[in-house]
Protein backbone atom coordinates (compact mmCIF):
# COMPACT_ATOMS: atom_id res chain seq x y z
CA UNK A 1 0.00 0.00 0.00
CA UNK A 2 1.25 2.90 -1.20
CA UNK A 3 0.51 6.96 0.83
CA UNK A 4 1.29 9.82 -1.16
CA UNK A 5 3.78 11.61 -0.40
CA UNK A 6 3.08 15.39 0.21
CA UNK A 7 5.86 18.64 -0.99
CA UNK A 8 5.42 22.38 -1.99
CA UNK A 9 5.40 22.58 -5.16
CA UNK A 10 6.68 26.34 -6.73
CA UNK A 11 4.09 27.48 -9.65
CA UNK A 12 5.18 31.00 -11.25
CA UNK A 13 4.57 32.92 -14.45
CA UNK A 14 7.47 34.92 -15.10
CA UNK A 15 8.01 36.39 -18.59
CA UNK A 16 5.81 34.46 -20.34
CA UNK A 17 7.03 30.99 -19.23
CA UNK A 18 4.83 28.76 -16.83
CA UNK A 19 7.00 27.12 -14.06
CA UNK A 20 6.11 23.88 -12.12
CA UNK A 21 9.02 23.24 -9.67
CA UNK A 22 11.60 22.57 -12.82
CA UNK A 23 9.71 22.20 -15.08
CA UNK A 24 8.67 25.03 -18.23
CA UNK A 25 6.10 25.52 -20.51
CA UNK A 26 6.01 28.93 -22.94
CA UNK A 27 2.54 29.81 -22.44
CA UNK A 28 2.35 30.25 -26.15
CA UNK A 29 2.48 26.75 -26.63
CA UNK A 30 -0.56 25.53 -24.42
CA UNK A 31 -3.01 24.57 -26.33
CA UNK A 32 -5.73 23.96 -23.39
CA UNK A 33 -5.80 23.39 -19.86
CA UNK A 34 -8.37 21.77 -17.51
CA UNK A 35 -8.50 20.53 -14.05
CA UNK A 36 -10.02 17.17 -12.98
CA UNK A 37 -11.09 15.35 -10.03
CA UNK A 38 -9.44 12.23 -8.99
CA UNK A 39 -11.90 10.15 -6.72
CA UNK A 40 -11.05 6.87 -5.19
CA UNK A 41 -12.94 3.42 -7.04
CA UNK A 42 -14.11 2.67 -3.11
CA UNK A 43 -16.61 0.20 -4.57
CA UNK A 44 -13.69 -1.54 -6.26
CA UNK A 45 -12.23 -1.42 -2.84
CA UNK A 46 -15.30 -3.48 -1.43
CA UNK A 47 -15.58 -5.62 -4.19
CA UNK A 48 -12.12 -7.13 -3.72
CA UNK A 49 -12.30 -7.24 -0.40
CA UNK A 50 -15.64 -9.16 -0.60
CA UNK A 51 -13.88 -11.57 -2.98
CA UNK A 52 -10.20 -12.13 -0.60
CA UNK A 53 -12.98 -12.48 1.96
CA UNK A 54 -14.68 -15.82 0.13
CA UNK A 55 -11.59 -17.25 -0.11
CA UNK A 56 -10.82 -16.93 3.69
CA UNK A 57 -13.98 -18.07 4.23
CA UNK A 58 -13.42 -20.96 2.00
CA UNK A 59 -9.80 -21.68 3.75
CA UNK A 60 -11.68 -21.67 6.94
CA UNK A 61 -14.54 -24.27 5.49
CA UNK A 62 -11.32 -26.68 4.46
CA UNK A 63 -10.10 -26.05 7.73
CA UNK A 64 -13.13 -27.27 9.63
CA UNK A 65 -13.66 -30.50 7.58
CA UNK A 66 -9.96 -31.18 7.90
CA UNK A 67 -10.64 -31.12 11.69
CA UNK A 68 -13.65 -33.29 11.62
CA UNK A 69 -12.12 -35.63 9.52
CA UNK A 70 -8.84 -35.97 11.68
CA UNK A 71 -10.79 -38.43 14.29
CA UNK A 72 -11.56 -40.61 11.32
CA UNK A 73 -7.79 -40.75 10.09
CA UNK A 74 -6.62 -42.00 13.32
CA UNK A 75 -8.44 -45.08 12.91
CA UNK A 76 -7.38 -45.81 9.60
CA UNK A 77 -3.96 -44.44 9.37
CA UNK A 78 -2.67 -44.14 13.23
CA UNK A 79 -2.26 -41.43 15.35
CA UNK A 80 0.37 -38.95 13.69
CA UNK A 81 -1.66 -39.09 10.84
CA UNK A 82 -4.25 -37.21 13.25
CA UNK A 83 -1.59 -34.76 14.14
CA UNK A 84 -0.45 -34.17 10.53
CA UNK A 85 -4.04 -33.14 9.56
CA UNK A 86 -4.76 -31.21 12.80
CA UNK A 87 -1.41 -28.69 12.53
CA UNK A 88 -2.22 -28.71 8.53
CA UNK A 89 -5.66 -27.62 9.54
CA UNK A 90 -4.63 -24.64 12.07
CA UNK A 91 -1.98 -23.59 9.89
CA UNK A 92 -4.63 -23.17 7.25
CA UNK A 93 -7.05 -21.57 10.04
CA UNK A 94 -4.21 -19.17 11.15
CA UNK A 95 -3.38 -18.40 7.52
CA UNK A 96 -7.19 -17.72 6.70
CA UNK A 97 -7.28 -14.89 9.77
CA UNK A 98 -3.80 -13.28 8.78
CA UNK A 99 -5.18 -13.10 5.33
CA UNK A 100 -8.89 -11.51 7.07
CA UNK A 101 -6.60 -9.05 8.51
CA UNK A 102 -4.47 -8.17 5.76
CA UNK A 103 -7.66 -7.99 3.72
CA UNK A 104 -9.22 -5.69 6.09
CA UNK A 105 -6.41 -3.38 6.65
CA UNK A 106 -6.34 -2.98 2.91
CA UNK A 107 -10.29 -2.03 2.76
CA UNK A 108 -9.60 0.64 5.54
CA UNK A 109 -6.71 2.38 3.68
CA UNK A 110 -8.11 2.40 0.09
CA UNK A 111 -11.66 3.53 1.84
CA UNK A 112 -9.43 6.50 3.40
CA UNK A 113 -7.96 7.63 0.63
CA UNK A 114 -9.47 11.21 -0.18
CA UNK A 115 -10.53 12.60 -3.22
CA UNK A 116 -7.48 14.59 -5.26
CA UNK A 117 -7.96 17.84 -7.93
CA UNK A 118 -5.32 17.36 -10.92
CA UNK A 119 -3.95 20.50 -12.99
CA UNK A 120 -3.31 19.34 -16.63
CA UNK A 121 -1.89 21.26 -19.49
CA UNK A 122 -1.81 19.83 -23.21
CA UNK A 123 0.91 21.39 -25.08
CA UNK A 124 1.32 20.32 -29.21
CA UNK A 125 2.04 16.77 -27.70
CA UNK A 126 -0.08 14.99 -25.57
CA UNK A 127 -1.73 16.35 -22.14
CA UNK A 128 0.65 16.80 -19.07
CA UNK A 129 -0.20 16.11 -15.64
CA UNK A 130 1.17 19.64 -14.02
CA UNK A 131 0.45 18.48 -10.69
CA UNK A 132 -2.45 16.89 -8.20
CA UNK A 133 -3.35 17.90 -4.85
CA UNK A 134 -5.65 17.50 -2.39
CA UNK A 135 -6.87 21.38 -1.96
CA UNK A 136 -9.13 22.03 -4.48
CA UNK A 137 -9.33 25.57 -4.29
CA UNK A 138 -5.62 26.16 -5.02
CA UNK A 139 -5.97 23.79 -8.16
CA UNK A 140 -8.62 25.78 -9.39
CA UNK A 141 -7.12 29.39 -8.65
CA UNK A 142 -3.68 28.39 -10.55
CA UNK A 143 -6.02 27.30 -13.69
CA UNK A 144 -7.57 30.30 -13.04
CA UNK A 145 -4.31 32.65 -13.33
CA UNK A 146 -3.10 31.01 -15.75
CA UNK A 147 -5.62 31.19 -18.11
CA UNK A 148 -4.93 34.82 -17.54
CA UNK A 149 -1.42 34.59 -18.13
CA UNK A 150 -2.13 33.41 -21.50
CA UNK A 151 -4.76 35.77 -22.31
CA UNK A 152 -2.62 39.02 -20.71
CA UNK A 153 1.55 38.63 -21.25
CA UNK A 154 1.76 41.61 -18.37
CA UNK A 155 0.48 38.98 -16.07
CA UNK A 156 3.10 37.41 -13.69
CA UNK A 157 2.35 35.31 -10.67
CA UNK A 158 3.92 32.73 -7.79
CA UNK A 159 1.65 30.59 -5.43
CA UNK A 160 3.21 27.78 -3.90
CA UNK A 161 0.85 24.31 -3.72
CA UNK A 162 0.70 21.35 -1.63
CA UNK A 163 0.97 18.65 -3.73
CA UNK A 164 1.16 15.15 -3.52
CA UNK A 165 3.08 12.57 -6.34
CA UNK A 166 0.02 10.19 -7.52
CA UNK A 167 0.99 7.30 -9.71
CA UNK A 168 -1.34 7.45 -13.19
CA UNK A 169 0.05 4.09 -14.98
CA UNK A 170 2.69 2.34 -16.25
CA UNK A 171 6.02 4.99 -16.25
CA UNK A 172 8.35 4.79 -18.90
CA UNK A 173 11.71 6.38 -19.55
CA UNK A 174 13.52 6.52 -22.47
CA UNK A 175 16.11 8.96 -23.74
CA UNK A 176 17.20 9.08 -27.44
CA UNK A 177 16.73 5.79 -28.96
CA UNK A 178 17.84 3.61 -25.85
CA UNK A 179 14.86 2.44 -23.82
CA UNK A 180 16.34 2.35 -20.05
CA UNK A 181 13.48 0.81 -18.56
CA UNK A 182 9.82 0.53 -17.44
CA UNK A 183 8.80 1.26 -14.16
CA UNK A 184 5.17 -0.56 -12.89
CA UNK A 185 3.83 -0.21 -9.54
Amino acid sequence: MHMPRSEDTYVRVSQQILWVGAEAYPLQNIARAQTARLVPNRAWAWRRFLAALVFEVLLVAAAAVALRLAPRVSSVRGYNAVHAVHGVAVGVLVLAVVLAVISTIRLMVRLSKGTYYTLFIETAGTPHRLLVSPDQYAVTKLFQQIMEAINNPQVEFEERVKTIHYHFGDEFTQYGDHSIGKVSR
